[in-house]
């Protein structure tokens, strides 16, 4: 349903009001009767008008829809030409950037064999008491620095799934690690 502008109710409640007036005082009007329908026949072209213009120009008077302008035939040709020559511009105007060569791990050494121990060791010991407070925390923090990354993810892998499947309470205000 198309909703109705403020104009096309007002005009709808006069119609209302008119007929209504007429009815109730019982008045047939015989001249006046004539005047009356070329009154609502121009109320009517206006509101078929205003309907028109709310509708906009894709809906005629009759209400056929008329048909759409025709699109050019070349027009997938034009955008992918214009779609080419944007990224071909943007293309020419980025820096090249240098690849980051990639990072050697750092190769264990005994400081790094210790952190590791460390950091299991305090796992293993929390995993036995089914604890996880604010010292096996701090005691794994201090390990983490000198371990490579694959050790790090590994301990906090374990970590995780060690109080994912209950087999450690949490009782660390901060972070866990």
């Amino acid at each position: 349903m198309i909703p109705l502008s403020r104009t096309l109710v007002v005009l709808n409640l006069m119609f209302f009001g008119a007929g209504l007036a007429l009815f109730v005082l019982g008045q047939r009007a015989s001249d006046s009767n004539r005047e009356l329908e070329t009154r609502l026949e121009r109320m009517e072209g206006r509101l078929n008008q205003l309907l028109a213009q709310r509708q906009g120009p894709a809906m005629a008077l009759s209400g056929a829809p008329t048909p759409a302008p025709a699109l050019p035939t070349d027009l997938d040709a034009r955008i992918e030409q214009a779609v080419t020559r944007a990224l071909q511009a943007q293309a020419s105007d980025a820096v090249p950037r240098e690849e980051p060569a990639p990072q050697e791990p750092p190769v264990p050494n005994e400081r790094n064999a210790a952190a590791w121990a460390r950091g299991n060791e305090v796992l293993d010991r929390a995993i036995g008491a089914r604890r996880w407070g604010d010292e096996q925390a701090r005691e794994l923090s201090a390990s983490v620095p000198l371990l490579t990354q694959q050790q790090q993810m590994d301990l906090l892998r374990r970590l995780s799934v060690a109080i994912n499947e209950g087999q450690l309470k949490v009782e660390t205000l901060g972070p866990p690690f």
